[in-house]
């Protein structure tokens, strides 16, 4: 993703943009992949939160940016 402007929030998470909290790009409310190549998976351990989280609502994921009265 490219960073354009500000977040869109939608029921108090980030919907499309950058959660600082998690460390993930979110679109249309979807955690998105990191992109990072296969070597930075040593042992077969996640290499950032995006790799572990990706697919997931952002609404369901603990931890989220948490934005009050938007």
């Amino acid at each position: 993703m490219n960073r354009l402007g500000a977040n869109d929030i939608f029921l108090g998470r980030v919907f499309n943009g950058y959660d600082y909290a998690l460390q993930v790009w979110v679109k249309e409310g979807i955690i998105q992949p990191c992109g990072h190549h296969n070597s930075m998976r040593l042992g077969g351990q996640p290499c950032c939160n995006a790799f572990k989280l990706a697919g997931k609502s952002i609404h369901e994921v603990k931890g989220a940016e948490e934005h009050k009265n938007l």
